[in-house]
């Protein structure tokens, strides 16, 4: 494997964005700014859409990038730090290629669910890059498990125990996935519950 992305590193690595985070992160200022002139704007034309995709609006496959984390104005400033930290340090420790490479193909992979989703269940699943910037979280866990954030700034937390406690919670939404029917009252209740 290791082989592979140095070879796709020496070919490809001129392409490579540095300081990738820097841009995502200004994207992301751009959609909360976007979301507060017309909060409806976003998801009309915007979001990772499978069924507008298939009628030829194309331009999702990228634009859905712009979804910001948070609504909230203080909220948002601390998340985007946290993305920005996050980014940063795993370029640091990769270099920026295959940060490039790493984030990109989550971006890709988005999109091939989101229209799997559509093609499969018929289903159509709006999806943000929520779980992209947690898988960017969960890479930053396992490589500084020791590394420490401040819990309402002033609980120190190491990562390793954040990334224990969001991987229960994505184990009970993906089994909360399969166990509840499609279409139940608790199916909603759980999808209100962001589960």
């Amino acid at each position: 494997m290791n082989h592979w992305l140095n070879k796709l590193e020496r070919k490809f690595g001129k392409y490579a964005i540095p300081n990738l985070m820097v841009y995502i992160i200004m994207l992301y200022g751009a959609g909360f700014v976007l979301n507060i002139i017309n909060p409806t704007f976003y998801g009309q034309y915007l979001s990772l859409n499978a069924a507008a995709i298939l009628h030829g609006q194309v331009w999702r496959i990228v634009t859905f990038i712009i979804n910001p984390p948070s609504t909230s104005l203080i909220f948002i400033i601390f998340v985007l730090y946290m993305y920005y930290m996050l980014g940063v340090q795993l370029e640091r420790v990769w270099g920026a290629f295959r940060f490039n490479l790493y984030f990109f193909s989550g971006m890709l992979l988005h999109v091939i669910a989101c229209l799997l989703i559509y093609l499969i269940f018929g289903m159509n699943f709006q999806m943000g890059s929520f779980y992209l910037n947690m898988s960017l979280f969960f890479v930053y866990v396992a490589l500084f498990p020791d590394a420490e954030f401040l819990l309402f700034f002033i609980i120190p937390i190491k990562a390793k125990w954040l990334g224990i406690i969001e991987g229960a919670y994505f184990a009970i939404t993906i089994a909360a996935g399969f166990i509840v029917p499609v279409g139940s009252p608790l199916w909603f209740s759980l999808l209100q519950a962001g589960i």
